[in-house]
């Protein structure tokens, strides 16, 4: 008696299917890259745009948002440039001899203290130590009104003589302005200061600029006007912010009742 012959089919080994990476894209970060990615473009907004700049960042990330590529440019370049300038105060012209305010606001200010130290030397300045955590460079001439504090650095065509009441009460005017970079710095970045003080500026000139009455007036030089603080300029930012009312009570006239707010809704017509 004979067996059927059983046919048997050879075993198939089925290949380890792997993902396949089209050409062109980047493969996936690890979650540690990931991490130190956003670390890092945190601190960076943080030294661009200060706490404001910092939590914009954050939010921006849990919201899943991706920076353009020209935001990503200016931050990065404006973190290079303020990281060099920053190392080149710390080399040349740090004195962190101070309290604990006096190293903070050398360690915030530390990008446009350097930048404005190179400029005085390079203008062949004479570089003078304050006692009180600032640097004075005396020029002969490029500096605006008696001399300009840029972070903690003073530019200036003033003979600066050491044991004069004048120079001390002046370094102590300017050491105010100083404080008012540290602190504009850290909420909203190196430019938020020179932008804010200018604006005032633009209102309330010389003695009557707000910034200049907090640091001192008769320390700085100025002579105190008999009607501070400027009637003028509350009547200019009074003026504006009429125009601005009027502009956008006009705008929303334009534009007209939205149809949530009167009721009526839209509907689509269909083609005759």
């Amino acid at each position: 008696m004979t067996t059927p012959t059983l046919d048997r089919h050879a075993p198939t080994i089925g290949l380890e299917s792997r993902p396949v990476v089209p050409e062109g894209q980047a493969p996936a970060m690890r979650p540690g890259d990931r991490r130190a990615r956003r670390v890092l473009w945190w601190a960076a907004c943080l030294i661009c745009g200060g706490l404001v700049g910092l939590v914009l960042a954050i939010v921006g990330t849990l919201r899943g948002r991706t920076p353009s590529r020209l935001r990503r440019g200016v931050v990065v370049s404006g973190t290079a440039v303020q990281l060099a300038s920053g190392g080149s105060f710390a080399v040349a012209g740090a004195d962190g001899d101070g309290g604990l305010w006096e190293t903070t606001r050398m360690v915030v200010n530390a990008p446009v203290s350097g930048a404005a130290l190179l400029y005085g030397v390079g203008k062949g300045g004479v570089v003078h130590q304050g006692g009180n955590g600032t640097t004075a460079v005396v020029l002969d001439d490029g500096v605006v009104r008696a001399g300009t504090m840029f972070g903690t650095v003073f530019l200036t065509d003033q003979r600066m003589e050491t044991d004069s009441p004048r120079t001390r009460r002046l370094a102590e005017h300017e050491a105010q302005h100083a404080d008012q970079w540290a602190a504009f710095s850290l909420a909203g970045g190196p430019a938020a200061f020179p932008a804010l003080y200018a604006l005032d500026e633009a209102f309330f000139p010389g003695a009557f600029n707000h910034f200049e009455r907090q640091a001192g007036l008769d320390d700085g030089g100025y002579d105190t006007p008999s009607d501070c603080p400027s009637i003028a300029g509350r009547l200019t930012l009074v003026s504006l912010g009429l125009v601005t009312g009027s502009i956008r009570v006009a705008r929303r006239r334009l534009r007209g009742p939205s149809p949530a707010a009167t009721g009526r809704q839209d509907f689509p017509r269909s083609a005759s």
